[in-house]
This record gives C-alpha cells, sequence and structure tokens, in this order.
C-alpha cells in the first residue's frame, strides 16, 4: 500500500512539474499580447474593455481596444511594452486602438486615441526606429511626431 501512494504521489509530482512547465511556455505569449501595464495611479480610474468597466489599478495589463478614464482629480500612468510612456490627467480619457511589438526586432505599431482631457506622452521604441507606425490622435485629428515628448491638452469635448 506504501508502495502505490508512492507511486500516486510521483504522479502527482510529475503533474505538476508538468503544469509548471506548461506555464512558463504559455505565459510569455499572454504578456506578448498585452500593450503594456498601468504602472502609476494617484486617485481612481477605470478601464473599459470589450464593453466590461473595470476600475484600474497598479501594475494592471492594458490591451489593444482598451479604453482608460481617469476620474476628477486623479493621474494614470501607463508603460507600454515599447517604452512609450502615457500619462493622462483628471477627467481624462483615452484608447490604445492598436499595439504590437515585437523586442527582438523592435518592430511595431501604435495607436493611441486622446478623447478628452490632457495627456504627456513619451515615445518608445517604435517611435525612434519606425515613426510612421506611429499614430496618435483625437477624435478630428493627427499628431504629428515631431519629438518624443509632448503634451495633448483637449477643451471641452475636443
Amino acid at each position: 500500500m506504501r508502495h502505490e501512494n508512492r507511486i500516486e504521489g510521483l504522479t502527482t509530482l510529475h503533474d505538476l512539474i508538468a503544469i509548471v512547465v506548461l506555464w512558463s511556455l504559455v505565459l510569455p505569449g499572454w504578456a506578448a499580447e498585452s500593450a503594456g501595464t498601468i504602472k502609476t495611479l494617484i486617485g481612481s480610474a477605470q478601464v473599459d474593455r470589450a464593453g466590461a468597466t473595470l476600475p484600474a489599478a497598479p501594475r494592471q495589463r492594458l490591451f489593444a481596444g482598451d479604453r482608460v478614464f481617469a476620474a476628477e482629480g486623479s493621474y494614470v500612468g501607463i508603460t507600454l511594452h515599447d517604452d512609450t510612456r502615457l500619462t493622462i490627467g483628471p477627467g481624462s480619457e483615452l484608447l490604445i486602438r492598436e499595439f504590437e511589438f515585437n523586442p527582438s526586432s523592435y518592430v511595431g505599431n501604435l495607436a493611441v486615441v486622446f478623447l478628452k482631457g490632457t495627456a504627456r506622452i513619451m515615445t518608445g521604441i517604435i517611435a525612434s526606429h519606425t515613426p510612421d507606425r506611429v499614430k496618435f490622435a483625437t477624435r478630428t485629428m493627427t499628431i504629428g511626431i515631431r519629438g518624443t515628448d509632448f503634451i495633448v491638452d483637449l477643451e471641452g469635448d475636443e
């Protein structure tokens, strides 16, 4: 009977090792799908993802298609995987329309739409290597990249 328990224990250990190996292979793929993370949050904010509204939190992953809303009196700092940094101010809203990045080749695409409020942007690797593949916009215009650090201030609804 003890021999059977050892075999069951070994099988369980082997199953556990198999699960750990599987997770180590799968998790990097999931991480690559995200666009970045919320690095800082002062006050409160929300993320709208596929119609669901989630409370924002530091270290929360963000994805292409996510809309980030900063509440009044709040600030949200976002770092994308290519080291682009976005900070939105009180009552602001942005949409990460598109994000793809290969950290080995530095190839990628980035599109962000500023919908309301203020934002500070420090562009990252994609803009350094292929600025034509980076698009920052408002609802009515596209922002041309002439530098690596700029501010967007939308008055009213635009």
